[in-house]
């Protein structure tokens, strides 16, 4: 054999075609694109169009600063088969918070933005709201982040399609305040809730239509901030109003048993909007343990067994009255979609690489320390995996981000 034969392959042996590369191995090829030459990966041939998702029902995860590359914080996605989060090559945030250390994404919409914050209560830096894909951002009041307060890493949601004219952003600045900043025809005003939600333990805050902000307490119940428009404000107007989901009976809005026990036992909820449904997604998250409590007088059962890692989601159905108006969701309910729920806006999608009537959670590290691990939880099951399989690491921030959706539907195929 001379030396210019190819090594390991017969001189005059055709070149095998495309298609027969491994899959890992096409998802390799894909982690070293650009985001805009991924979609000509997929375009190759059928072989590599069924290894590479779709990007736009593509989960990606936020990554934490990359001191080798200079970059505050970076997107990242976990190929099907390579197990592992690669980042991707987008835009980076400028700026206080793209200079500053420790920056952290602590919302993102459906529609491509995220909200950072950077630093920490000495040297607050944002918040700012940033799209990863176009470069755009856009400064936000500093009254919605307040670490001074101890709540380090507020969530923010926002309505859709902002511009630096025209957006409304609501931060959950502590777990008794919601700050909210709107801005119209470039003028910009802020204000928060005040004594509106005195007393009220919040967990998460969802942006709903027509100037909706839905928050969930700590107890399951649900309470509607109505924003008022800016040029219906007048003196007999106030800006805000907080309000329950609907005039419903006295407990029209307890939870059947045995879930009026589980909600106290479940430290991770979520709100989530899908299809005009309103749901709550509850977990005991890993390193919360097992526990066992007395069940509700007058059922068979004398236990409830509440186990780590245990989900329970929970539609909001008005006309089950006089029965409750939380039911337990079916996996029907979802239509085929996945939801994926953290700091997000929870985010509705249907298409490849994704199971449909499941959700997509966080587990936070054990002990306060270490990454995020991905979990899928299937609604029909009842079952939760890790996803990927195997510890993917350097996932600091509970987010799901995905790439904008054309013509804005939060329904991707």
């Amino acid at each position: 054999m001379s030396g210019d034969d190819d090594v390991g392959m017969p001189a005059g042996a055709p070149i095998p075609p495309w298609a027969d590369l491994e899959p890992s191995l096409v998802s390799t090829i894909a982690d070293c694109c650009a985001l805009k030459d991924y979609a000509s990966c997929r375009a190759v041939c059928a072989a590599w169009r069924s290894a590479l998702p779709p990007p736009l029902s593509r989960p990606l995860a936020v990554l934490p600063a990359d001191d080798a590359a200079s970059l505050p914080v970076s997107l990242a996605a976990c190929p099907l088969y390579v197990r592992r989060w690669s980042r991707l090559l987008l835009h980076r945030p400028g700026g206080t918070v793209g200079a500053a250390a420790r920056c952290r994404c602590v919302g993102a919409s459906r529609d491509g933005w995220v909200a950072l914050v950077a630093g920490d209560a000495a040297a607050p830096a944002g918040p700012m709201l940033f799209n990863p894909f176009t470069g755009e951002e856009i400064p936000l009041d500093e009254s919605l982040y307040q670490p001074a307060h101890g709540q380090l890493a507020p969530k923010i949601v926002f309505a859709p399609n902002p511009t630096r004219r025209d957006f409304t952003a609501a931060s959950l600045i502590r777990p008794d305040m919601v700050a909210v900043q709107r801005a119209a025809d470039g003028c910009s005003y802020s204000e928060d809730t005040g004594p509106l939600l005195d007393g009220v333990i919040l967990v998460d805050i969802a942006y709903g239509d027509n100037g909706k902000v839905y928050c969930l307490a700590w107890d399951g119940e649900v309470h509607v901030l109505h924003l008022t428009r800016r040029h219906r404000v007048f003196r007999q107007m106030p800006p805000m109003e907080v309000g329950p989901l609907l005039k419903l009976p006295i407990g029209a809005d307890a939870f059947p048993p045995p879930y009026d026990v589980i909600s106290e036992y479940t430290d991770g909820k979520n709100l989530v909007l899908c299809e005009g449904g309103l749901y709550q997604v509850w977990r005991r998250s890993s390193g919360s343990g097992s526990v066992t409590v007395d069940a509700p007088p007058g059922g068979a059962a004398r236990w409830i067994h509440i186990f780590e890692g245990d989900v329970f989601v929970l539609r909001y159905d008005p006309g089950n009255w006089p029965g409750s108006c939380w039911v337990v969701a079916d996996a029907k309910d979802l239509r085929g979609n996945a939801v994926f729920v953290g700091m997000n806006d929870a985010a509705v999608v249907r298409g490849e690489g994704v199971s449909a009537n499941s959700v997509y959670h966080w587990d936070g590290p054990r002990g306060g320390d270490g990454d995020y691990e991905a979990v899928v939880y299937n609604v029909a099951t009842r079952a939760s995996v890790r996803w990927p399989v195997v510890s993917t690491g350097g996932v600091s921030c509970p987010v799901w981000y995905f790439l904008p959706a054309a013509g804005g539907s939060q329904r991707v195929g």
